[in-house]
């Protein structure tokens, strides 16, 4: 089973955006965020924002019934650039303590 990164609408109405993988009954999205559309002010544009799917859950996937699947679609370019973002891992270097033990010694 391939997985891809798509777009699931629910029955619930919420917008589900992650990398998907499907079987006959299940879905499982890895590291999924939900799309929450927000406005400021009437007449002000619309904003997407992105939050964690099941974030008290354990584990970064979840298995939803495809009974609860109402579509999926390919996320448009700058959503999906946008999750790539908030799904990477930059690791930081390994810092080492900087000791004194690699320092001659003063015999007295």
């Amino acid at each position: 089973m391939a997985s891809e990164i798509l777009l699931v609408r629910l029955m619930t109405g919420e917008d589900v955006i992650g990398k998907i993988t499907k079987n006959e009954k299940t879905i499982t999205v890895e590291k999924g965020f939900v799309i929450i559309p927000t406005q400021a002010a009437p007449g002000k544009p619309v904003q997407l924002m992105m939050t964690p799917y099941a974030p008290y859950s354990e584990g970064q996937s979840i298995e939803i019934e495809r009974a609860f699947v109402v579509s999926f679609s390919k996320p448009k370019k700058q959503i999906l650039d946008n999750y790539s973002q908030n799904t990477s891992t930059i690791v930081a270097p390994k810092k080492q303590l900087i000791t004194e033990t690699g320092l001659p010694t003063l015999n007295k």
